[in-house]
C-alpha cells in the first residue's frame, strides 16, 4: 500500500511544485481525503529526493536557459575580477543571474522567520488563498503588457517577485509559479521573460528545500522512494512543458478556473 501512497505523494510534489495550483493547498486537501502514513509524509529523506526530482525536471525543461545563465554568470564574475565588466553592457542572462540573487533574498529571510513562527495550515485558509491565487492569475492574464525583457528589469521588480515567491512558500494555497508569473506579467514583462524568470527563481527555493532535508536521507524505504521519485520527475517534467505551451498559446488563464474550483472544494471539505 505504501507504494500507492508513494506514487500519489510523488505526483503531488511534481504537479504542485511546477503548476500554478498550490502544492501546499492540495496537500491539505489530500490529507483530508486520504490517511497518509506519517512515515511517508514526514520523511525528510523522501522529501529531499522529491524536491531533487522537481529540480531536475525544471533544469531539463529549461536546459538552454540554465546553460546561458551559468555561462553569463561565469563571464560576469571573470569580468569583475579582471576589471572588464560593465553593468551597462551586461547581457540579459548576466542581469538575470544578478536579479535571481536579489529575488532570493526575501526567501532567505522567510526561511529564517519560519524557524520561530509557522502558519499552521487549515482547509479554510488554504481555500481562501487558492481563490486569491486564482485572482492573481486573472490579474496577470488581463494586464497590459509593456513587452519588457530582462534588460528592463530593476532591483525593485526582482525584490517584489521574490516577496511573492516567499509568500507562496509561507502561505498554504498560494503557488510559487502562479504568483510570480502572474505578477511579472502585471509589471509589464513579456510572457517569455515572466516564464523564464519565474522558473529560474524556483531553483534556489528547491535547492534550499533539498539542503534543509539532507539529515533524513538514512530513513528511506528504497522501493517506495523509487516509485515516488519517478512519479514526481515525470509529473514535474510534463507539467513544466504544459505551462510553457499554455503561456505560448495564451491559455495560462485556464489555471484561474482550476484554482478557484479547488479553493471552493477545500472550503467545503473543511465542513464535511
Amino acid at each position: 500500500m505504501n507504494y500507492i501512497y508513494g506514487i500519489i505523494l510523488g505526483l503531488l510534489r511534481g504537479l504542485g511544485g511546477t503548476l500554478p495550483i498550490s502544492e501546499s493547498g492540495h496537500e491539505l486537501i489530500l490529507q483530508k481525503l486520504v490517511q497518509f502514513p506519517a512515515e511517508l509524509l514526514e520523511n525528510a529523506g523522501l522529501e529531499m529526493l522529491l524536491q531533487l526530482a522537481v529540480l531536475a525536471a525544471v533544469v531539463i525543461a529549461f536546459y538552454q536557459t540554465v546553460w546561458k545563465l551559468l555561462a553569463g554568470f561565469c563571464t560576469m564574475i571573470g569580468g569583475i575580477f579582471t576589471g572588464k565588466f560593465k553593468w551597462r553592457k551586461a547581457g540579459p542572462y548576466q542581469m538575470m543571474a544578478v536579479y535571481l540573487l536579489v529575488g532570493t533574498v526575501p526567501l532567505l529571510i522567510m526561511g529564517y522567520v519560519q524557524q520561530f513562527f509557522t502558519l499552521s495550515g487549515n482547509l479554510i485558509l488554504a481555500g481562501v488563498l487558492m481563490l486569491a491565487n486564482a485572482g492573481l492569475i486573472f490579474i496577470g492574464t488581463h494586464s497590459l503588457c509593456h513587452n519588457w525583457t530582462m534588460l528592463d528589469m530593476k532591483t525593485g521588480h526582482a525584490l517584489k517577485l521574490g516577496l511573492f515567491q516567499a509568500a507562496a512558500e509561507f502561505l498554504p494555497g498560494l503557488s510559487r509559479t502562479g504568483t510570480t508569473i502572474s505578477m511579472a506579467r502585471n509589471m509589464g514583462f513579456k510572457k517569455e521573460t515572466a516564464l523564464e524568470f519565474s522558473f529560474m527563481l524556483t531553483i534556489p527555493a528547491l535547492i534550499g528545500g533539498i539542503l534543509a532535508n539532507l539529515g533524513g536521507i538514512g530513513t528511506l524505504q528504497l522501493g517506495v522512494a523509487g516509485v515516488a521519485v519517478a512519479a514526481a520527475l515525470a509529473a514535474a517534467l510534463l507539467s513544466v512543458l504544459l505551462v510553457k505551451w499554455l503561456i505560448k498559446t495564451d491559455r495560462f488563464g485556464i489555471f484561474m478556473f482550476y484554482s478557484a474550483a479547488a479553493g471552493i472544494a477545500a472550503i467545503i471539505l473543511n465542513f464535511i
